[in-house]
């Protein structure tokens, strides 16, 4: 396996593949969950490759994806390992049957079902494999094996289970790419409560501090172009793209981009699946995101791996790293609950005919966060992704946060600082000086301090019982971009 291919696979790929075939010949259905530019397109590459050795010539091997952008890359990937004249595409603008492989998508591949036999399907995104099209057109497809890969192996709503799959046989996860230096560390960007609360005027003013290229999220098509247009009228340049432009226009909009020719693209969910750009150093999460498969798509476009990239920012005005992570434990066929699907269809879905303004207006106020407790969250959601900390609870509202810390959290903290001694060498100093600060913080930071604590005595519970001392992961942990002791001094005396 690999041998002759035109890229060196990373380690996690190389182990992934042979269990993926084992997994295959044992006649199970497995799922491959990696996180978003971990490199699945190659492994789908190579794993399609030691199929086609064996192909009947009657048969064919079939990979179907939710997009028209993700079945153009990754019919390119698979090209580049298998040949070009092996690989074929079937969709609105392509109808290429005759090939031994072929890339479709979910709602092209009832058509396919009954003009072709099926030796492998492979399911790129396989959250939405269960839409209705698709779980006909698998039924119909009757393939002698399937494989399903994702970044996100949980569903949104009853149209993305996983029912179809066995299980998950590989897991590569944020903890890990962060470690590999696959994907970069992030540090979240909050809103300190001082000027205007209107979410728009908050978004771009945090945007303008921003440098380099970043995209922002709309409600929808109406808001996108209408943000970006107030964007542009602010001094910032953007572009909006959406489902409603033509494929030229998307691309031409994309070409300006990646240019510089523009700040950034203001974007609906054209960007959550299958759209690569490592070049990304920030993104604004504007729109309110309930769903963990949507949050995660999107927060992971912008912290993959790029040369002078070391860190990404992102802008979060409504706290979503304190609703979701990057590290959710997933399950085959997991439903989010009933709060988290009302929430994101009130707040995230097109409607025909909706006020979009009004929309708008009920949206969630902006959080405020003063930098203390920006860089308390930033780092808990680091410590989240790595699975040292556990996922955010199920808050009902962002209020529980304000405060004083009660007295069981100050003694808490008290009894746990002992964990801060495997806090990172370059920020343990800061660190705890923010712990000895903890009764000037307000309740909720002090919670994302106590998150920390209790995941660093977790995860080092088994080295202490043996007596030997436990590492954190070696991943480039932000340091703070304050003085800690001026702003812990001001917090004193205010």
């Amino acid at each position: 396996m690999w041998d002759n291919a035109p890229w060196t696979p990373r380690a996690w790929q190389r182990e992934a593949l042979p269990l993926a075939i084992a997994s295959l010949k044992s006649g199970k259905k497995p799922v491959i969950a990696a996180i978003m530019g971990a490199g699945k397109s190659v492994l789908i590459a190579e794993l399609v490759y030691q199929a086609l050795k064996k192909l009947h010539p009657d048969y064919k091997i079939v990979i179907v994806a939710p997009r028209q952008n993700l079945i153009r890359q990754l019919s390119k990937t698979i090209a580049v390992r298998c040949g070009a004249d092996n690989v074929g595409c079937y969709y609105t603008h392509a109808k290429e049957l005759d090939r031994p492989i072929i890339v479709t998508t979910f709602v092209s591949a009832p058509v396919i079902a009954r003009k072709i036999k099926v030796s492998l399907l492979v399911g790129d995104e396989v959250h939405g494999t269960e839409a209705a099209n698709f779980k006909g057109s698998y039924e119909f497809l009757n393939p002698a094996c399937a494989i399903g890969f994702t970044a996100t192996p949980y569903r949104s709503d009853e149209n993305e289970t996983l029912s179809l799959w066995d299980e998950v046989i590989y897991r590569y996860t944020a903890g890990d790419a962060l470690q590999d230096k696959v994907i970069v560390p992030w540090q979240l960007v909050h809103w300190n409560g001082k000027g205007s609360s209107n979410t728009d005027v908050i978004c771009m003013n945090l945007i303008k501090q921003q440098k380099g290229l970043g995209v922002v999220s709309a409600l929808n098509i109406d808001d996108a172009v209408a943000y970006s247009k107030y964007l542009n009228d602010n001094g910032v340049p953007a572009l909006p793209i959406h489902s409603k432009m033509t494929q030229i226009e998307r691309e031409n909009t994309l070409a300006d981009f990646a240019l510089g020719r523009v700040k950034c693209l203001v974007h609906v969910s054209l960007l959550s699946e299958g759209v690569d750009m490592p070049f990304l150093k920030w993104m604004c999460l504007r729109r309110p995101v309930g769903s963990r498969v949507r949050f995660v798509q999107e927060v992971g476009r912008v912290l993959r791996c790029n040369k002078g990239k070391d860190k990404a920012y992102i802008i979060d005005p409504h706290d979503l790293f304190g609703k979701h992570s990057l590290a959710n434990p997933e399950r085959l066929g997991e439903v989010l609950t009933k709060e988290e699907k009302e929430y994101e269809e009130q707040l995230c879905k097109l409607e025909p005919n909706t006020d979009t303004q009004e929309v708008i207006r009920k949206m969630p106020k902006a959080v405020a966060f003063g930098h203390v407790d920006s860089y308390v969250a930033s780092f808990l959601s680091i410590m989240r992704a790595s699975g040292i900390a556990s996922p955010p609870g199920d808050w009902e509202e962002d209020s529980w946060r304000g405060g004083s810390p009660t007295t069981k959290q100050l003694d808490t903290v008290v009894k746990m600082k002992w964990a801060s001694k495997y806090l990172p060498e370059n920020i343990r100093t800061p660190y705890k000086m923010i712990i000895d600060n903890a009764p000037h913080l307000n309740k909720g930071t002090v919670a994302d301090i106590l998150s920390v604590l209790f995941g660093l005595a977790r995860a080092s519970k088994q080295h202490r019982k043996q007596h030997r001392h436990w590492h954190i992961p070696k991943i480039k942990y932000p340091k703070p971009e304050f003085p800690i002791q001026q702003m812990l001094f001001v917090m004193e005396h205010n």
